[in-house]
């Protein structure tokens, strides 16, 4: 198996190096291509002005472990790597992760880690985005947790641009049980504090917090909370479809009136 393995937190953080040691004894060959330093919070975002260095550094790992330190996003490593590392050889799998904290719900809009994920879908690749609910985050045990989720996905067929969204919680990871559920609700409660400055120029820091999801038992959110593997599947699909019908025809009839 060949796997593709990027992150949102960066090539050192403590995440993608448990991941991807625990992955080698299972891959013929593992290429990592992640971000040179924290980009959390990047969702989707390409660096679509400034050039993008990259630099090969070596593995500290067992196995073929190739490695990229990129200056620039999560989908930036994912595209790069499609294009340029694996060689003409298309790979089996593309991992995410392992990030330092959960992507729940609306989390899934904002992250990095879930957003390399699904640019590997959108490349074509089956991709799994992993994160760890914490603290504290006992990596080393989510990976053992991951390297399982990895070989039951890695028998599936996906349908296009679809791909799986893990979320581990911070005690036991690997014994815990899995369940396949929807993304639930869960809201911030925004909030900036003011770091520096004054009324007329201030530089603001973001301080929201997770307020209390909708109760929903069979959700992302409460399977985590109580303790279990949340498994979802994503797909980059924004059209309304249950508005669209409606409004196609609420919106084409004013312009028809005004247009007679």
């Amino acid at each position: 198996m060949r796997i593709l393995v990027s992150n949102d937190d960066g090539i050192d953080a403590p995440g993608i190096h448990a991941l991807v040691n625990a992955l080698a004894p299972l891959c013929e060959e593992i290429i990592v291509a992640a971000p040179d330093s924290q980009r959390s919070a990047s969702s989707h975002s390409i660096g679509l002005f400034r050039p993008l260095t990259v630099e090969r550094v070596s593995w500290p790992g067992p196995g073929s472990i190739t490695a990229y330190r990129i200056h620039g996003t999560p989908v930036d490593c994912v595209k790069w790597a499609v294009c340029e590392a694996v060689g003409g050889k298309p790979c089996d799998l593309m991992v995410s992760g392992i990030n330092e904290g959960p992507n729940l719900a609306t989390d899934v809009l904002y992250s990095g880690t879930v957003a390399a994920a699904g640019e590997a879908a959108l490349q074509g690749l089956r991709a799994v985005a992993l994160s760890l609910a914490g603290p504290p985050f006992p990596f080393e045990d989510a990976a053992l947790a991951a390297v399982r989720i990895v070989q039951a996905v890695s028998r599936l067929n996906f349908p296009p641009d679809t791909f799986v969204n893990v979320n581990l919680p911070g005690s036991h990871p690997h014994t815990a049980a899995w369940r396949v559920v929807p993304l639930g609700a869960r809201k911030y409660k925004d909030k900036f504090r003011r770091i520096a400055g004054d009324d007329e120029t201030a530089v603001w820091r973001y301080a929201g917090e997770a307020l209390i999801d909708d109760g929903n038992e069979a959700s992302d959110v409460s399977v985590v909370r109580q303790g279990g593997v949340a498994i979802t599947p994503l797909r980059y699909h924004f059209t309304a479809d249950d508005w669209l019908s409606t409004l196609k025809t609420q919106l084409e009839d004013t312009a028809a009136r005004k247009d007679g």
